[in-house]
């Protein structure tokens, strides 16, 4: 969920691009159909409040750059993170005796 604080933008999301200003609040379900960017389309900041779940681990998936990045987070101190396109992966033996 997004709360926009200050100054105006877009959001791109699923495809489309929305409007956002001062004042609004934005909530986008989980999931790899709702890809989404905040985009401050003025020349002014703009300041927006991002609330999350933090579960842990997770995993997004960008998709413009075909990337993921896999987030471990142990007693809210990030612990572990992995980003790596899906061609690039190693066998599960490799380097292993």
């Amino acid at each position: 969920m997004f709360v926009i604080i200050e100054g105006q933008g877009t959001l791109r999301v699923a495809g489309e691009m929305l409007p956002l200003r001062s004042g609004d609040v934005v909530f986008i379900p989980p999931g790899p159909e709702y890809p989404h960017q905040i985009i401050n389309t003025s020349d002014a900041p703009l300041k927006y409040l991002s609330i999350s779940t933090r579960e842990t681990p997770e995993v997004c998936e960008y998709p413009d750059s075909g990337k993921y990045q896999a987030m471990v987070t142990i007693n809210g101190a990030r612990a572990f993170t992995a980003v790596q396109r899906p061609d690039t992966t190693l066998d599960y033996w490799e380097g292993e005796p």
